[in-house]
């Protein structure tokens, strides 16, 4: 009887350590920011990035087109943008390349390289036409907020660990809303209004730190009209890597077609 009351205790001690190792630590305090000591810290992060190449994974949808592979992206800040669509033997499905003034997009399996004018129509291969050219290479690092002028609207919501940031037009008009993480500081949501009612584009963050400091590992770019999303998971990064002019441009192959495309 002794054995079996021993066994029993045994059996409850177990239990209960196995519960203690289950529960996760409580995070640490969060010392409380004011709108614009946070928005120092934001901009403070990137003020000194100027490039920067990543590979990872893209998937882009749209009514257009749909491509998805292994990625190879290359930009200097503010509106240069090289990328590459290699699909599982390494072969190339789409490069893609502008300099803000002008837009290549290479199709070697069509065999043509379309070139013309960086209108949003045209970056539309890479860039949802919602986005504008230098919002989209600060959103790829997630260098957020994209407004430059001060905060209108600032909150900190306890039960999520969460900050919430707005800036407004003159008028009242929202342009954009920010929810960043109390817990690092990190952007989490990005909504780009632009004084319209509904968000022009969506940006969803998250892994920061795991492949460099403040750099997301995955971000998700949405538009409502038209509808696109982009979802890239990037596997590595390197912050203001030595890219030469032919990183971030594209040289058409022998036999490659050049197809002009519409202003």
């Amino acid at each position: 009887m002794k054995n079996q009351g021993l066994a029993r205790l045994v059996v409850l001690l177990l239990a209960a350590l196995a519960g203690c190792r289950a529960l996760a630590p409580a995070p640490p305090a969060v010392a409380l920011l004011s709108g614009e000591e946070l928005l120092s810290r934001l901009r403070d992060r990137y003020q000194n990035i100027q490039s920067f190449k990543a590979t990872g994974r893209i998937t882009f949808l749209s009514p257009r087109q749909n491509y998805s592979g292994t990625a190879i992206l290359r930009g200097r800040f503010p509106d240069i943008l090289r990328v590459d669509v290699l699909d599982l033997l390494g072969r190339t499905i789409l490069s893609f390349a502008t300099d803000g003034r002008q837009v290549q997009v290479l199709s070697p399996r069509e065999g043509k390289l379309f070139r013309g004018p960086a209108t949003p129509a045209n970056l539309a291969a890479f860039i949802p036409p919602a986005v504008t050219l230098t919002q989209a290479t600060r959103l790829l690092v997630g260098a957020l907020p994209l407004s430059q002028g001060a905060v209108e609207g600032f909150e900190y919501e306890p039960a999520r660990g969460q900050y919430r940031l707005a800036w407004r037009a003159p008028g009242g008009d929202v342009i954009e809303r920010l929810e960043v993480a109390a817990q690092g500081l990190h952007p989490e949501v990005e909504a780009w209004y632009g004084g319209a009612p509904e968000p022009r584009f969506t940006a969803r963050f998250s892994g920061f730190g795991l492949l460099a400091p403040n750099f997301p590992e995955k971000i998700t770019l949405a538009t409502a009209a038209p509808k696109v999303e982009l979802r890239l998971t990037y596997s590595e990064i390197q912050l203001n890597p030595p890219l030469t002019p032919g990183d971030l441009s594209l040289q058409p192959p022998p036999g490659v077609s050049v197809v002009p495309l519409a202003p």
